[in-house]
C-alpha cells in the first residue's frame, strides 16, 4: 500500500461524502480510509504520485481511459491513443467513451464506491474542478511534478492562464488539458453589404449591438436578425470574469470551498438586460440550449450576420463553407444529423474574431476539459497514465490536438511549432483558430474564473434565467433574483454534503 498524505485541497473528505449522499452507501467507510485534517469532517487524501513505478512492473501497465469526446475530437484521441501505445511497450492506453459529460460523471460518482472500478485518468469538463478536487481520488499533477523533477519544464511551458484555471488552493490538479474558448464568427459579404468593415470586429457589448443595428438598417434580403448565439451559461461567464467579477466568495472559490453567492451584482444584470434588450429590437436570435444545430443554421443560411460559438465550432463552419460536414465526425444525432446531411454553402465568407466583452474583446476564462490521474492503488497504471500525459502534452501531439481535434494548443512550444504555424498562415481554419490561440494567450491568469463545487447547478439556474429573459420576455431582475436563490440552495447544500466547516 502506498504511503498517503494530506493536501489542503482534499481535507475535508469531500466528495467521499457527497458520494455517499448520492450514492446511498455505506461501503465508502471502507475505501476511503481513515485520517483527518483541517477545515472539515476528515477524511483520506489520494496517494503521493508513484512516478518510478513503471521501472519494476512486469508486462504491460494497462491504463484506462474515460471520456465524452464525439465525432472528429473522439477520433483524435483515439489516433494518439494508439500512436502512443506503438511507440512503447511499458503502457498501453484503453480508450473508452462514456457518452455524454453528465454520463460520465455520473458513472465516475458511482465508480468512487469501489475505487477499484474507477478508470486510471477522466477527462473532465471545465466546470467539474471543485468536484474533482473534492473527490477523494484525484493525485494531483502537483504531486506528480514534485515527484518527477523532469517533467517541471513541460508545464513551465504551458500558458500560465491554462495553469491558473485549474490550480486551486496553490496546487495544480489535472495533468494535461483540452482548452477552448467562444468566439465570434461573421459574414465579411453581410458586413461589406452593410458598409461596415470586413477585417475588423466588435470589441465590446456596445459595439457587438452597434453593429447589429447597421446590419439590420441595411434591410440586406434574407437577414432576419444579425446576431445569432445559444442560451449559454458560458458566455455570462466570459463576461462577468473578463471584468473581474466574482460569482461566489473565497477569492471565487479559489481559496476555499464557495459558500456564499455573489452572482447576483449590477453586471450579472447588466448583461441580461444586454441579451434581452438585443432580442426586443429584434437584433438577436436567441436559440433554446437544447439545440444542437439551429444556431449554425442560422449562420450557414445567411439569416444571420454573426453567430457567437466556442472555437471548436470552427471544422462545424468550415465544414459548412465546404460541404464536408458529416453528422459522425461531428457528433450529431437526430434531426440535427439530417440537417447537414449534404448541406453547402461554398460562397460562405467568413472571418473570426474574439469575443466581445463588456470592456474588451478576449476577456474571459478557460473553457474545455482537464485529465485527471486517479488513485486506483494499481501503481503501475498510475505511472502509465502519467507518462502518457506528459507525453500527450509533448508539441507534435500537441499538434495533432489542435489540427485534427480542434482544440487549441496549451504551450508555445506548440503554437510556434512550424508545421501549425504555416497551417494558421495558409488555411482558413488555421487562421480562425491563430484568433481563438490569441485569445486564451491574453487571458489573465491572475483572474482565472471561478472554482464551484454545485458548477452544474450554477449553469443550469443561469441558463433558466436566460431562457426566460430571451425566450419568454420575464424581467430581468426576477429572473436574476430567482437565478440567485437556486444558487446559493446548491451552495448550501453541496457544503452540507462534503462537511465544509467541520
Amino acid at each position: 500500500m502506498r504511503t498517503t498524505h494530506q493536501h489542503p485541497i482534499r481535507s475535508r473528505a469531500r466528495a467521499r461524502l457527497l458520494v455517499a449522499v448520492l450514492a446511498g452507501t455505506a461501503v465508502l467507510a471502507a475505501a476511503c480510509g481513515g485520517g483527518g485534517g483541517g477545515g472539515g469532517g476528515g477524511g483520506n487524501a489520494a496517494g503521493a504520485c508513484p512516478v518510478d513505478a513503471l521501472q519494476d512492473a512486469g508486462g504491460t501497465a494497462q491504463v484506462t481511459l474515460w471520456h465524452a469526446y464525439v465525432g472528429l475530437t473522439k477520433k483524435t484521441l483515439e489516433k494518439l491513443a494508439a500512436q502512443y501505445n506503438a511507440s512503447q511497450t511499458k503502457v498501453k492506453v484503453n480508450v473508452e467513451a462514456q457518452g455524454s459529460y453528465e454520463e460520465l460523471l455520473k458513472k465516475y460518482e458511482d465508480a468512487l464506491s469501489d475505487p477499484t472500478t474507477l478508470p486510471d485518468v477522466i477527462l473532465t469538463e471545465d466546470t467539474t474542478t471543485q468536484f474533482m478536487a473534492d473527490s477523494g481520488a484525484v493525485i494531483p499533477a502537483q504531486d506528480c511534478i514534485d515527484a518527477d523533477p523532469g517533467a517541471q519544464k513541460i508545464y513551465d511551458g504551458i500558458l500560465p492562464a491554462v495553469t491558473a484555471a485549474y490550480t486551486v488552493q496553490d496546487q495544480l490538479l489535472p495533468g494535461a488539458f483540452s482548452v477552448s474558448t467562444p468566439v465570434l464568427y461573421a459574414n465579411k459579404d453581410l458586413f461589406a453589404k452593410a458598409g461596415l468593415p470586413t477585417d475588423t470586429y466588435p470589441q465590446t457589448l456596445d459595439e457587438l449591438r452597434a453593429t447589429a443595428e447597421k446590419i439590420k438598417a441595411a434591410n440586406i434580403p434574407g437577414v432576419a436578425q444579425p446576431l445569432v448565439m445559444k442560451v449559454d451559461s458560458w458566455y455570462i461567464e466570459h463576461w462577468l470574469t473578463g471584468v473581474k467579477q466574482t460569482v461566489v466568495n473565497e477569492d471565487n472559490g479559489r481559496t476555499a470551498l464557495a459558500t456564499k453567492s455573489t452572482y447576483d451584482n449590477k453586471y450579472t444584470t447588466e448583461t441580461f438586460q444586454w441579451m434581452k434588450d438585443m432580442v426586443d429590437a429584434g437584433l438577436l436570435k436567441a436559440v433554446p440550449n437544447s439545440s444542437q444545430i439551429d444556431d449554425f443554421l442560422a449562420a450557414a443560411t445567411q439569416s444571420a450576420a454573426m453567430l457567437i460559438q466556442t472555437s471548436t465550432a470552427i471544422t462545424t463552419v468550415n465544414g459548412v463553407i465546404e460541404g464536408s460536414l458529416n453528422a459522425e465526425d461531428l457528433g450529431l444525432s437526430g434531426s440535427a444529423a439530417g440537417a447537414v446531411s449534404g448541406f453547402k454553402i461554398p460562397n460562405l465568407n467568413i472571418g473570426v474574431g474574439l469575443l466581445p466583452g463588456i470592456e474588451a474583446a478576449g476577456e474571459g476564462q478557460i473553457g474545455g476539459s482537464a485529465w485527471y490521474l486517479l488513485d486506483t492503488g494499481k501503481d503501475a497504471e498510475v505511472a502509465g497514465g502519467w507518462e502518457f500525459m506528459k507525453w500527450f502534452n509533448e508539441t507534435p501531439n500537441q499538434v495533432t490536438w489542435t489540427l485534427e481535434g480542434s482544440y487549441l494548443p496549451v504551450a508555445t512550444a506548440a503554437a510556434d511549432d512550424p508545421k501549425l504555424k504555416e497551417n494558421w498562415a495558409t488555411t482558413r481554419t488555421g487562421q480562425w483558430l491563430s484568433v481563438a490561440y490569441q485569445g486564451i494567450v491574453d487571458l489573465d491568469p491572475k483572474f482565472p474564473g471561478p472554482v464551484i463545487g454545485p458548477y452544474k447547478e450554477f449553469r443550469a439556474a443561469n441558463r433558466a434565467a436566460l431562457e426566460t429573459v430571451t425566450l419568454s420576455g420575464k424581467p430581468v431582475a426576477d429572473a436574476v433574483t430567482a437565478a440567485n436563490t437556486t444558487f446559493q440552495e446548491a451552495l448550501d447544500s453541496y457544503a452540507k454534503d462534503v462537511g465544509a466547516g467541520g
